[in-house]
């Protein structure tokens, strides 16, 4: 899990990162898309595509909440 926070922070820092980032995605896109019909999958992996680089731009890396912010 180290690592995809380390590819979200490269990637927020140079645009160039996004890409790996959509790649580390790419088996959970590609799985989910088997449960749409067939003329649906290809405009809903872009979409999802685009979701997972919005998700990336707009995450905030300093306010995730640590281990003793989680117990209630």
């Amino acid at each position: 899990m180290n690592a995809l926070y380390d590819m979200v922070k490269e990637a927020q820092d140079d645009s160039l990162y996004e890409v790996n980032v959509v790649q580390s995605f790419e088996p959970k896109i590609k799985k989910s898309l088997r449960l749409t019909h067939q003329e649906n999958r290809e405009d809903l992996e872009q979409e999802l595509r685009i979701k997972v680089i919005g998700y990336v731009r707009t995450y905030s890396l300093e306010d995730v909440p640590g281990l003793f912010d989680l117990r209630k």
